[in-house]
């Protein structure tokens, strides 16, 4: 069930009018239950069966959590269960999305395919958002081990953390200590919190509709041709023109998730930041999908030692969280590579010591910042080529292409794209003056005034229908 679609529009309305009701009263235990099916309905549309995944996953990291504080700490045991929870989550992922990958990868470098012939993969179906709740769950386990948070005491409060519908697909990624506290708290649904929760919504839908859609026609035509066929220009605006519209998508759904979830009484976390105002790589992962670089911290970088070791020790464990981080979003050597191309991006500007070049001042700094900038941008910019292209053949291709090809006159056909990026651009200029001036951040009669003009935007310039692009992962 897609957040463009009617049927999401009846579940939403039903479960808003339920938060109008039974949701203020003493009875707010029934809205919680309420918002339990919903999240069930809404992850059944799709395969029904593949519910029984996420209650399993449930399930074990419930009964493995309450476990856990039975035990010593440090106790064999204690690490026992928590290997039980972190190898039932990872292992369910594994099957239904490495699986097909890993037998492709054994049968091309460990076996002979002529003489240890492999099946061609199961070719399981991938259940919507495995990589977001997955992460979600198994982040519950480990706080509970960690002592950060205490185990919950009833099951559904757990369910409802893991299942809750307007993230479950593609986040953001919500920790348990962030979510859990807010079932208890008490509701109150006043005009700001309305406005903002609507402002939030139609800034995804406009995202989404009139940006992301309006971009994906010229952009898959360009990465379904072969580069060789395409001029220099051509594929340039090809590569920029995704930039925009990986961020428009997945930015448009987390703003509409977290519009969504406060008008129903809960708070989810910020997961964009104006990511291409990013002048070090370190600050890009501060602006670009937040909630899933602070699991990667949190639960990989630090654990490995972070940069607490030596410096050959730290560049080691920051390739292994970006390759990590790469294939997290999906089994195909682009984006490992796509991983290894920021891994190794923040290995050298950390060896350089340009990491913390934007909390620095100076007029040294100012002009190496700009420079560093545009070295940074330019490198997201061609690991984005790497990761929407189909094969890292075609990606060399491509970015070979960008430099030996033939350049001409920007053709007609794309300038209605590249006016679609302006809203994007104008959004990122907007953030550069707030980020310098605090006193200059949105106000109530500008976010008024910008989201009257995006709603008609969206009612009048929506392009064609296409799913989200992180529902693949």
């Amino acid at each position: 069930m897609s957040f463009v679609s009617f049927a999401f529009l009846i579940l939403y309305v039903i479960v808003l009018c339920l938060r109008f009701t039974i949701g203020r009263s003493k009875i707010a235990s029934t809205y919680m239950a309420a918002l339990i099916v919903a999240s069930s309905v809404f992850y059944s549309w799709h395969i029904p069966v593949y519910l029984s995944l996420l209650l399993g996953s449930t399930i074990l990291d419930y009964i493995v959590a309450r476990r856990i504080v039975l035990e010593a700490p440090g106790s064999v045991r204690r690490k026992a269960l928590l290997a039980i929870s972190m190898i039932g989550n990872l292992g369910i992922l594994c099957v239904f999305k490495y699986a097909d990958f890993l037998i492709e990868v054994l049968s091309k470098v460990v076996f002979a395919p002529e003489v240890y012939p492999l099946p061609s993969g199961l070719h399981l179906a991938l259940p919507l958002g495995i990589s977001f709740y997955t992460f979600q769950s198994m982040s519950y386990t480990i706080d509970v081990y960690r002592g950060t948070i205490p185990p919950v005491s009833k099951f559904w409060r757990l369910f409802l953390f893991v299942s809750f519908f307007p993230q479950l697909v593609a986040g953001p990624i919500v920790r348990a200590r962030d979510f859990l506290y807010q079932i208890d708290r008490r509701r109150r649904l006043n005009f700001l919190v309305f406005s903002e929760g609507m402002y939030l919504i139609i800034r995804g839908f406009f995202l989404k509709m009139v940006c992301a859609n309006n971009l994906s026609p010229f952009v898959d035509n360009v990465f379904d041709r072969s580069p060789s066929e395409i001029s220099s220009t051509i594929l340039l605006l090809g590569g920029l023109l995704f930039s925009c519209q990986i961020f428009c998508d997945f930015a448009g759904y987390s703003s509409i998730a977290r519009g969504l979830a406060y008008i129903l009484g809960f708070r989810l976390p910020v997961n964009f930041n104006n990511p291409y105002l990013a002048s070090t790589f370190s600050e890009f992962w501060r602006r670009w999908h937040i909630t899933l670089s602070e699991w990667l911290r949190d639960f990989l970088y630090i654990p490995l030692g972070g940069n607490r070791g030596s410096a050959g020790r730290t560049y080691v464990n920051l390739m292994i969280v970006m390759l990590l981080g790469g294939l997290w979003h999906g089994a195909a050597w682009t984006y490992v590579m796509w991983g290894a191309i920021h891994g190794g991006a923040l290995a050298i500007e950390r060896l350089m010591g340009l990491h913390r070049l934007a909390e620095e001042g100076g007029l040294r700094s100012t002009s190496l910042r700009w420079i560093w900038f545009a070295l940074v941008q330019a490198v997201v910019f061609m690991a984005w080529i790497v990761f929407r292209a189909p094969s890292l053949e075609f990606a060399g291709a491509y970015i070979g292409n960008l430099f030996v090809g033939s350049w001409g006159a920007v053709p007609p056909k794309a300038w209605i794209p590249l006016l679609v990026c302006l809203p994007v651009v104008a959004m990122h200029l907007r953030g550069f003056v707030a980020d310098r001036n605090p006193t200059a951040r949105v106000g109530p009669l500008e976010k008024s005034i910008v989201a009257a003009l995006m709603f008609i935007a969206t009612l009048t310039f929506y392009g064609q229908d296409s799913a989200f692009i992180y529902f693949q992962f």
